[in-house]
């Protein structure tokens, strides 16, 4: 890292990336799983299909081609589900990551019928 350049929350807590790093792992707050689901992110008044990859009950990680800068306000939609509020916390080629802005055990009322096949069913 060039002198005066500020690493960013990704870089700071590998957590926040959404990349699979060992020395990553133990520093989540939440375990992640990968998943594979259509989704549509919103943001402002346009909404573009994306697919998560990985979600925990604190953010996701999708595949959307739309650069979007750290901190930007989103909306996740999943099929069946209620709408989620996030924030951009990184953007790195087709991907990027959220971090949900409801706690925790509002995600895990949205997928109570799915956290036994995600192993989120013993969190929070």
């Amino acid at each position: 890292m060039a002198q005066g350049e500020q690493m960013t929350a990704a870089e700071k807590d590998p957590a926040q990336s959404g990349e699979s790093q060992q020395s990553g792992e133990e520093n989540r707050t939440h375990r992640r799983r990968s998943v594979l689901w259509p989704a549509v992110l919103t943001v402002g008044r346009h909404e573009f299909n994306c697919q998560i990859w990985n979600m925990s009950l604190g953010g996701a990680r999708i595949r959307v081609d739309l650069p979007l800068e750290h901190g930007s306000s989103v909306t996740l939609s999943i099929a069946g589900r209620d709408a989620v509020p996030a924030e951009v916390v990184w953007h790195r080629g087709d991907a990027l990551g959220v971090a949900f802005r409801v706690p925790p055990h509002t995600i895990k009322r949205m997928f109570a019928d799915r956290l036994h096949v995600l192993g989120l069913d013993d969190e929070v």
